[in-house]
C-alpha cells in the first residue's frame, strides 16, 4: 500500500487539503473558502470535516495517509508545533496546531508558515529549480516571504524568516493620522489594495464604478483586476502604485540575500505580465549596483497549488 501525505493549507481566504506524494504530486485536492467572522474554531471546522474524504480517497488511489504537512497563514513556532498569530484570523495565537491534529488522526503533524512551504515547493518544483539563492513571496490576502540558501530553507531560529510583508515603508497615502510608515503587507497584499481602492477618490469616468454597481464599497481585486485587462487608467495607476512599492521592498530583499530568483505568487499575482513587468521596471530604480544584471524575477509556476507542494515535500522529508 503506497504511503501517502497529507497537506493542509489554511490563509486568510482559502483553506486547501490535498493527499499526495512525498515528491509533491498532488493526487486530489479540495478547496473551501474562509469564513473570517468564525475564527479559527471556523478553518478547524472546515479542516477536520473534509479530512475524512481525503481518507476515503486515498483508500481509492492504493493508499494510507501516513502523516501530514500544514502550511499555516502566519508566523508559527516550528520546534512545538504551535500557532504564534495570524494577521487575518482572530484567534489562532498560541494554539498547538500540530497537537490538535495529532491528537484528531494518531498521524505525524508537521507545521510550517505557508510562505516557508510554498518557497520551499516553488524552489523544489518551480521556478526556483536550479537557483543557489532563491526567494518567494506571495501577494494575496497578506505578502509573505520565505528564502532557499544553498538547497536548504532558511528559518532563522525556527520561528520564520524573510517575512517582507511586515518590514516598512514609508506609506505615500499617509493623510496626517497615526504612523506615516507602513507595512509592506498593508500596501501591497490584496485587502491592503482593496481597501485602498474601497476609500479612494476614484474618476466618475473609471470602469471600476460599472464593475461595483456603484458601491464603492464592494471593489475588490477581482474588479481590479479586470480594470487592469481594459486599460481603465485608474485601475492601472493603482497597479503602478503598488508595483514601485513593492519593488522597494524587492530591492531591499536583493540587497540583503542578493538571490539569483525571485518568484512571486499569491492572488495578486494572476493578474500576470502587467504586474511582473512593472516589478522589474520599478526595480531597477531602486536596486544596488551590485546586484544589477544578477537575479530575474518571475512569476510563480506552481501558481494555487504552491503551499499543498511544498507540505508534502516538507512533510515527506522530516524525521
Amino acid at each position: 500500500m503506497e504511503q501517502l501525505i497529507m497537506a493542509i493549507e489554511t490563509g486568510g481566504t482559502k483553506i486547501q487539503l490535498a493527499i499526495g506524494t512525498a515528491q509533491g504530486d498532488i493526487l486530489y485536492n479540495h478547496y473551501a473558502r474562509v469564513e473570517r467572522e468564525k475564527g479559527f474554531r471556523g478553518v478547524l471546522d472546515v479542516v477536520t470535516g473534509i479530512m475524512p474524504e481525503l481518507i476515503e480517497k486515498a483508500r481509492e488511489f492504493g493508499g494510507k495517509i501516513e502523516r501530514i504537512g500544514i502550511g499555516f497563514g502566519g508566523p508559527v513556532d516550528m520546534a512545538s508545533g504551535t500557532a504564534i498569530w495570524s494577521p487575518q484570523i482572530d484567534g489562532w495565537g498560541g494554539f498547538p496546531v500540530k497537537k490538535f491534529f495529532e491528537e484528531k488522526t494518531g498521524l505525524p503533524t508537521y507545521l510550517y508558515n505557508d510562505s516557508d512551504a510554498a518557497c520551499w515547493g516553488e524552489y523544489c518544483r518551480g521556478a526556483g529549480r536550479g537557483s543557489d539563492i532563491f526567494f518567494y513571496t506571495n501577494m494575496g490576502s497578506g505578502v509573505g516571504g520565505g528564502v532557499v540558501i544553498d538547497g536548504k530553507l532558511y528559518t532563522g531560529q525556527g520561528y520564520g524568516a524573510a517575512e517582507i510583508g511586515h518590514s516598512y515603508l514609508y506609506n505615500p497615502f499617509y493623510s496626517g493620522e497615526g504612523s506615516p510608515v507602513m507595512q509592506v503587507e498593508n500596501l501591497c497584499a490584496g485587502w491592503g489594495i482593496e481597501r485602498r481602492m474601497r476609500n479612494d477618490s476614484i474618476p466618475e469616468s473609471s470602469l471600476l464604478w460599472k464593475l461595483c454597481g456603484g458601491e464603492q464599497g464592494k471593489i475588490d481585486c477581482l474588479m481590479w483586476g479586470e480594470g487592469i485587462r481594459r486599460n481603465d487608467p485608474y485601475s492601472i495607476k493603482v497597479l503602478d502604485e503598488t508595483c514601485e512599492l513593492f519593488s522597494i521592498a524587492l530591492s531591499n530583499v536583493i540587497c540583503l540575500f542578493s538571490p539569483d530568483t525571485i518568484a512571486i505568487g499569491g492572488g495578486v499575482s494572476l493578474i500576470g505580465e502587467p504586474l511582473i513587468s512593472r516589478i522589474n521596471e520599478y526595480i531597477k530604480k531602486y536596486i544596488y549596483i551590485n546586484s544589477e544584471g544578477r537575479y530575474r524575477i518571475v512569476k510563480s509556476e506552481l501558481d494555487e497549488a504552491v503551499v499543498l507542494v511544498g507540505g508534502l515535500l516538507l512533510a515527506g522529508q522530516a524525521e
